[in-house]
């Protein structure tokens, strides 16, 4: 991203990267003066191959997890990798966090949603599902939060997407599916600006990826892809066929199951996609 670099040193000495990290933190932190008009600081995150991280894919995401934790100590914090930071520690109050940007959070909803009056609704919808799959997965309380503001949170990229792309009523180019797919690394630069919200990038980066790593913007495949992300892209793919579109009419909930259990293992986390539909048929998701 436009905000954040990676550094590839050989061997995997983690004492070693972590005293360059200090001293590159060190180096940008002296540069701030009376005269900055916005101070730089700099988290990092730190991991190593084949010590701490299994394989080059694990090295990046392990790293990028190390970064999250260290966004959610403090400024200029330098952390290695260990399996306790996959997720927000349980005293953290995710709660509080979103409360500080909620007003944002629905701003930006807003703003979508003139240019595609679906896209709230959408998001609203996906959030509800998520959470009721979470719960039923057994999910962490944390976990479930994260959910619920990641499936929020997931579209808002969108605002970048050309309204005549958004509301095409035909099949897109392939040139203007490209643009669409952008709609997902974008959401992810605009979340790095709501403090404290980092959380929720992973689920939302991953949200279109595919089990048979045939998705996108990774090419991600089957555990590689996030846990929360896996939840996030039943839910958005119900709703997506569920609800109305300005290019579509709403598919019947009998349809979208059939859809379910047919793609579970290529495009669904088939443990995530049976459970969903055991869900639908218990009537704890209704459309």
């Amino acid at each position: 991203g436009s905000d954040e670099f990676l550094i590839l040193t050989d061997g995997c000495d983690t004492d070693a990267a972590a005293s360059l990290a200090r001293r590159i933190t060190e180096r940008i932190t002296a540069e701030n003066t009376a005269d900055t008009v916005w101070s730089i600081t700099l988290s990092c995150g730190i991991s190593a191959y084949p010590k701490l991280s299994t394989n080059a894919m694990a090295l990046i995401q392990d790293a990028m997890q190390s970064v999250s934790y260290s966004k959610r100590q403090g400024k200029g914090i330098q952390t290695v990798y260990h399996s306790g930071i996959k997720t927000p520690p349980e005293n953290v109050s995710i709660h509080a966090a979103y409360d500080r940007v909620a007003p944002t959070v629905y701003a930006l909803a807003a703003a979508i949603d003139a240019k595609d009056n679906f896209t709230f609704i959408h998001s609203m919808n996906v959030s509800k599902y998520a959470v009721i799959l979470g719960k039923a997965l057994g999910a962490s309380q944390n976990s479930i939060e994260i959910l619920r503001y990641a499936a929020l949170l997931h579209d808002i990229g969108k605002i970048s997407i050309p309204e005549h792309i958004l509301k095409k009523r035909t099949h897109l180019t392939p040139e203007e599916y490209d643009i669409m797919k952008t709609h997902v690394e974008n959401s992810t630069k605009m979340i790095r600006h709501l403090p404290d919200m980092d959380y929720v990038i992973p689920a939302v980066l991953g949200h279109h990826e595919r089990y048979d790593g045939s998705g996108y913007p990774k090419g991600l495949s089957g555990e590689n892809i996030p846990y929360l992300a896996r939840i996030l892209t039943v839910a958005d793919c119900f709703d997506a066929m569920t609800a109305r579109r300005v290019y579509k009419q709403a598919l019947s909930v009998s349809y979208a199951v059939s859809e379910l259990q047919k793609n579970k293992g290529t495009q669904f986390d088939p443990v995530m996609a049976d459970k969903f539909v055991e869900l639908i048929h218990k009537g704890l998701i209704t459309v």
